[in-house]
């Protein structure tokens, strides 16, 4: 395909002189400007493909010839591009075909470009999706409906949800290799942590498990540590789903060829059963701090007992623990109180394991997997007031833990890679 030349004069009439008023006429004129030369190269390109022979329809064989011309209506990141192209027919079984769509990667429903699609996404996982409305009409000039912005992320979203559940289905269930480890770590660590959302169809709680794996800690300041590899996994599936994500995030930070791999976890028995299906091999520990809250909670925050049970567990000595317990709930009264006791020696006793191994791990909070399930989630899907369906929440939180791994660029690139045509 030849180039596509073309030359014209900009006139500025001077109205003012200031720097602001020729900033904003400059940015109308661009505008004008590049869509007066989309439509010109759009041109060029329908040309030179209906060059070619048109073929034989590619669903049933039979003949095509052009039959009109319809209208598109395309949002562009200089503004909303509305041609028109050649619409070409069979004559066998009716049906509709446009060279041009084809040639621009263009899928039917397209209204937008690939540019005006990550940008309303990127504001959509920040801000809700009236305000990524508002935020693209006031600072990039893109007129994309809160409507529009929402199926969008159902579309990418789900789209990299789709992809997740072909590569645990590639490794899980046909037996694939899972992907290899990018580092030899000393110490892996795994934490895992569940947090709720409001769900809009049951009006009750649906639950977003956090998953952070990594190896690298560095203190950037007297009160800060920076997590230098950090990867988070995050989902709204049951908990298999996750640990096979999980396991797999963990694969390619290098769980097989680690020293020594730390489970931390706040004891839950879901958080349990995914340590027990896919990190057995794990050193299991329970996070001091709920443990702490667990006993302040149930005993009172200034309970006398507190020091020597938080002692005992640091310890590793959950033996000692129970033995506490026990003899407190010998005196205590009351039915409410009595069964409070019960449940958290019953705590204790699912736990006892990641008591026992406090003293053998070289870190026991699980602070970084809050911290990120506050990013994550609570920070977009549990301000005041809000809910949702759990497919779109799904896709936008993938969207989100994108942006959270650092992969937002990157998958950008590759959608553009996928959508290329080359010119002939």
């Amino acid at each position: 395909m030849k180039d596509v030349r073309m030359s014209f004069a900009v006139t500025v009439a001077l109205q003012q002189t200031d720097v602001h008023w020729l900033e904003a006429d400059l940015l109308r004129q661009r505008q004008a400007i590049f869509l007066a030369v989309f439509r010109q190269v759009l041109t060029a390109i329908e040309a030179a493909v209906l060059l070619a022979p048109l073929g034989p329809c590619p669903a049933c064989g039979g003949r095509q010839v052009q039959n009109g011309r319809v209208p598109r209506r395309l949002e562009t990141l200089l503004g909303r591009l509305q041609f028109e192209r050649v619409r070409l027919r069979c004559q066998q079984c009716g049906r509709e075909s446009f060279p041009l769509d084809g040639a621009l990667g263009l899928e039917a429903r397209t209204q937008q470009t690939l540019g005006v699609r990550e940008r309303a996404l990127w504001a959509a996982t920040e801000v809700s999706y009236e305000k990524s409305t508002r935020f693209l009409a006031k600072f990039t000039g893109l007129a994309v409906s809160r409507g529009t912005i929402h199926t969008l992320a159902r579309e990418e979203g789900t789209r990299l949800l789709t992809q997740d559940a072909a590569q645990r289905q590639a490794v899980f269930e046909q037996g694939q290799a899972p992907p290899p480890a990018t580092q030899q770590p000393p110490v892996l660590f795994i934490q895992v942590d569940g947090t709720g959302v409001r769900n809009r169809a049951t009006r009750t709680s649906m639950e977003t498990k956090v998953g952070v794996v990594f190896s690298e800690r560095a203190r950037v300041s007297a009160n800060r540590i920076e997590l230098i590899d950090k990867r988070c996994v995050a989902s709204l599936e049951p908990a298999q789903a996750f640990g096979e994500s999980l396991w797999l995030e963990a694969v390619r930070h290098g769980l097989e060829q680690a020293a020594q791999v730390v489970f931390i976890s706040d004891g839950a028995a879901w958080i349990k059963g995914v340590h027990a299906t896919h990190f057995p091999q794990a050193l299991y520990v329970l996070d001091l701090w709920h443990l702490e809250r667990a006993l302040r909670l149930t005993l009172g925050a200034e309970h006398s007992e507190i020091p020597a049970l938080v002692a005992a567990a640091t310890a590793g000595q959950p033996d000692e623990i129970l033995r506490r317990l026990r003899r407190l709930a010998v005196r205590t009264r009351g039915p409410d109180a009595h069964a409070a006791l019960r449940q958290l020696i019953e705590y204790v006793q699912t736990n006892a394991e990641g008591i026992r191994n406090l003293p053998r791990a070289p870190l026991w909070g699980s602070g970084a997997v809050e911290k990120q399930a506050d990013v994550l989630v609570a920070r977009r899907f549990k301000t005041r007031g809000m809910s949702w369906y759990r497919p779109g929440a799904a896709a936008l939180q993938r969207l989100r833990l994108l942006k959270l791994n650092g992969d937002w660029d990157a998958y950008w690139e590759a959608r553009q890679h996928e959508l290329a045509r080359q010119a002939a």
